[in-house]
């Protein structure tokens, strides 16, 4: 799959994960991630979708994918990572619903800082803020998921960010 250690596969990388926290899959993008990722779940997109509204949602999902909820420092969250943005020359739209420190805003984030060479932002964004709360939130959507692909799903994320957390333990 794409989860390699080249620049462009890493933003690349980034950019596909996101993608899990902001809707459900179709049909036609459900076979692609299961190809890429060899996965074993085989639910269908009407159950995939169901879990998802149970999981991520706004106002009701379960665990939505939010920093300010899950993080396990209290110096994190949404003003934080609004400011983190800022001093990187980013802006959200203020015509979008997103809050700055939702999970697919933070990943596309790194994504962003992968591609712009932007190295030092990138391993602090990722040691203060994504490994604050992503292992433990991903350990919980595994607990809680009613399919297995948010299982495999929260188990790719989280095995990812650990293995780019290490690279830069080098």
């Amino acid at each position: 799959m794409i989860l390699g250690n080249d620049k462009s596969e890493r933003a690349e990388a980034y950019q596909t994960l996101s993608q899990f926290f902001l809707s459900p899959p179709d049909e036609e993008d459900l076979q692609v991630i299961r190809q890429d990722f060899s996965l074993e779940s085989r639910e269908s997109v009407a159950q995939i979708a169901e879990d998802y509204d149970f999981l991520f949602s706004y106002p009701h999902g379960y665990l939505q994918p939010i920093e300010s909820i899950f993080s396990l420092s209290t110096e994190t969250g949404y003003s934080n990572v609004a400011g983190v943005y800022a001093r990187a020359g980013l802006a959200l739209d203020e015509s979008s619903d997103a809050v700055p420190d939702h999970l697919s805003i933070e990943l596309l984030f790194m994504s962003y800082l992968i591609e712009n060479e932007k190295t030092e932002q990138e391993k602090i964004f990722l040691e203060q803020h994504l490994m604050n709360w992503v292992p433990y939130y991903c350990g919980e959507i595994i607990k809680q998921a009613k399919t297995l692909f948010y299982r495999e799903i929260a188990e790719i994320v989280k095995d990812f960010l650990i293995s780019e957390y290490d690279l830069y333990a080098r």
